[in-house]
């Protein structure tokens, strides 16, 4: 495995280990990419929001 393909192979597991592993922002609740704040009185956007998550 070339040393470009073993880095990116390292990246994209880092970031799938980071949202499976709870990535969710206090007070909401997540699914997959989808952060659900509804209904809490936020002044600013929480984090940290789970990779590929849109705002």
């Amino acid at each position: 495995m070339s040393t470009c393909k073993a880095v990116v192979m390292a990246v994209i597991i880092a970031l799938c280990t980071g949202i499976l592993m709870g990535q969710c922002p206090a007070k909401c609740t997540c699914s997959g990419t989808a952060v659900y704040c509804i209904a809490q009185q936020l002044s600013t956007i929480p984090l940290p929001l789970p990779f590929a998550t849109s705002l």
